[in-house]
Formats: structure tokens, C-alpha cells, sequence
């Protein structure tokens, strides 16, 4: 049966024909061309509302519901670099990673120019330790903005993982080039050069950084650092005082002069300074990590078993997939007969380390949950 009767047929033939007529003149662009901006200058319009809601959603750390927001954009504006720039940043924070390097990885296809949305990659590479195209993606920014010194610092970073020590000193040495008051990159090039046993050369960039910026903590607890190394112990106590004064919670200052009250016998006050330096704001996990395993094993040292847990639980809550800190926890709490929490703890660093593919830590793991009752 025919989907129109034949009353209809005539009216059928001539609406093909000019349906026909519109689409030829559509595609050499004389009718349609204005219908279409005007499409496209609503889908802009409605674009530029949902990134203002994404925005704001941002702002108030409602990540998730702006993912939702920047994902209506980018339907709405799917070759728009940016966009997909800033879906990313927002998926990286959910350590939604694999979809974060895709929508990147379509922002940098659609403007190759995007410094930032490989800067981003990089940062996401690293977040899966893919550091082959993480440092492809860091130089690609550098490449695009020569004065980007977080990508340097990242690189530099990566290369010295890999002890690759000569190249770590190289871009960082580049850094310095590219913008010569940032301190962070003479710092990182004295640690790599100490690394590579070049003392001296350490010794000259963290003088040079002292320079630059006399009362910077870093710089201060750099020096100490150097000056502890030869047994100059005064003077790296004086060097990590003045550190404390130039910022109390500092980190490794704090680090390093409960290093030197343990020496003396001072567990006590070695722990406040310790404290102190967890509670600051910002800290990175990194450093609140160490922190609390120094904690640890200072009371453990002191036989308070139930401080050490719970410096080893504040790691955990840091650092979720610290399968070393899930070993030690679990092994203090089969001492304190708390079978069933050591068990929990004990099971997680068996997965942990099996997904990370340490034998060794792996092989610890099952010798301690077969000797528990």
C-alpha cells in the first residue's frame, strides 16, 4: 500500500521537488546558511549557559554535577578545544582517567595549540604512570609556552624517577633559562645534581637559590639538608630553626629537627614538632604521608602501640592504596589481638600488592594472615 492515498500524490511530487531544490541550495549554501547560524548561535548561547553552570557548580565542588553541566556544552559545541579542556581537568578529579585522556585527547586533536589541554594530559599520564607520553605531552606544552614551568618541573620530575639524572638537569637547567627567579626549579636541580653525587654543584644552585630568596623555607631546609650530609650539625640545625620561623608547619623542617630531638632521646617533643607540620593547611599528601609514618615509628620506638595505628590510619586516609601502611597497621593490630581489624588491613595489602605486582610485599602479606588464628 502506498504511505500516501492518491488524493495526496500531486501535493507528494511537488513537495519532493522542492525539498529536492532546498537541499541543492543548502549545500551550495544560498537558503540554508542563515537557518544554520542561527542553530548555531542558540547552541552557542545554550553552550555558554551550561559553562556558566558548570562554573559555578565548580566552585562549590559539586564535580560531578558539573561534568554534567561542561558534557551538555560540549554536545551542544563538540569542536570547542576548551571545553573538552576543562571536562578533562573536572574527570581527573574524579580519577575518571581514561575518560579524562579521551575528552583531552580530543581537545588537543581539534587545537593543536591548546597548551593547557596538554599540560593536563601530561598530568593524567602521570596519574596511570604512562611517562612516555606524559613527557611527550609536557614537552608538547613546552613547546607551545615556553614559559609553562610546571611542565619543565614535571618532566624533570619523571626523568629523575627514572634516575635519568643528566636529562633531569638539563630541562630543569632550562627552566631556570625560561623564567630565572623561580626558586622551585633551582631547587629541584640541586636534589638531582646531589643525586648525581655533583655536592658541590648542589651547593652552588641552592646558594645561588638563598640569593634569589634569603627567607624561603625551602631553601632554608635545602641548605640544612646539605650541611647535615657533612656532619655540619649546628649548622643545619640553625638553617631548619630558621626555616620554623619563616614557617612554623614547614613541612621538612619540622621533619628534620625531630630527626635531631630523636637523636637526642627527645621522642616526645620530636612528635609535637611533628605534629604541628601535619596540621598545616595545603599540605601534599606526599608530605602529610611521611610525616605520619615518622609519627609511627617514633611511637612505636616509645612501645605506644596505639599511637602508631593511628598515625598509620591517617596515612591510609590520605592514601588509600599505601598497601605498605595496610601491612604495618595490620601487623601492629595482630599484636594487640585485634584479630578481625588486622585480617581486614591484611586482605587489602594482599590485593594491593598483588595489583602492583610486589612479590615481596605480597609474599610478607600471606606469611602474616597464615599465622593468624
Amino acid at each position: 500500500m502506498p504511505l500516501f492515498s492518491s488524493v495526496f500524490s500531486h501535493t507528494k511530487t511537488f513537495s519532493y521537488r522542492i525539498s529536492h531544490f532546498a537541499l541543492i541550495m543548502t549545500i551550495t549554501g544560498v537558503i540554508a546558511l542563515p537557518i544554520n547560524n542561527n542553530v548555531y548561535a542558540q547552541a552557542q548561547k545554550d553552550a555558554v549557559e551550561w559553562i556558566k553552570q558548570g562554573r559555578q557548580l565548580w566552585q562549590r565542588n559539586d564535580i560531578s554535577g558539573a561534568i554534567a553541566a561542561y558534557q551538555q556544552a560540549a554536545r551542544l559545541e563538540p569542536k570547542n578545544s576548551k571545553i573538552l579542556t576543562s571536562l578533562g581537568f573536572l574527570l581527573t578529579q574524579q580519577n575518571n582517567y581514561s575518560g579524562a585522556i579521551s575528552a583531552l585527547e580530543r581537545a588537543t586533536r581539534l587545537d593543536n595549540t591548546n597548551a593547557k589541554a596538554f599540560n593536563a594530559l601530561g598530568f593524567v599520564y602521570v596519574k596511570i604512570k604512562d611517562y612516555p607520553n606524559a613527557i611527550n605531552a609536557y614537552r608538547r606544552a613546552i613547546s607551545l609556552d615556553r614559559q609553562n614551568i610546571d611542565a619543565y618541573n614535571s618532566i624533570g620530575f619523571l626523568l629523575t624517577q627514572q634516575k635519568n639524572y643528566a636529562e633531569a638537569a638539563k630541562i630543569y637547567r632550562q627552566a631556570i633559562a625560561a623564567s630565572p627567579n623561580d626558586v622551585k626549579s633551582y631547587l629541584n636541580l640541586g636534589y638531582v645534581l646531589k643525586l648525581s653525587g655533583d655536592h658541590e654543584g648542589a651547593v652552588a644552585i641552592y646558594n645561588q637559590a638563598d640569593k634569589i630568596a634569603p627567607f624561603d623555607a625551602d631553601v632554608l631546609v635545602a641548605l640544612g639538608g646539605l650541611f647535615a650530609e657533612q656532619n655540619q650539625n649546628e649548622n643545619a640545625l640553625a638553617k631548619y630553626k630558621l626555616a620554623l620561623e619563616v614557617n612554623p608547619r614547614h613541612p621538612q623542617a619540622n621533619l628534620a629537627i625531630a630527626r635531631v630531638l630523636q637523636s637526642q632521646g627527645n621522642y616526645a617533643d620530636a612528635i609535637t614538632s611533628l605534629r604541628r607540620a601535619a596540621t598545616a593547611k595545603n599540605i601534599s599528601p606526599n608530605n602529610l604521608i611521611d610525616l605520619q609514618r615518622e609519627i609511627a615509628n617514633l611511637y612505636i620506638q616509645q612501645g605506644s602501640l596505639s599511637g602508631a595505628i593511628v598515625a598509620y590510619r591517617e596515612i591510609i586516609e590520605a592514601e588509600p592504596e599505601e598497601a605498605e601502611t595496610y601491612l604495618a597497621l595490620g601487623k601492629l593490630l595482630v599484636t594487640q589481638q585485634r584479630v578481625t581489624e588486622a585480617r581486614k588491613n591484611l586482605e587489602t595489602a594482599e590485593r594491593l600488592f598483588n595489583q602492583q605486582g610486589n612479590i615481596d610485599g605480597l609474599a610478607q602479606t600471606r606469611k602474616v594472615l597464615s599465622e593468624l588464628k
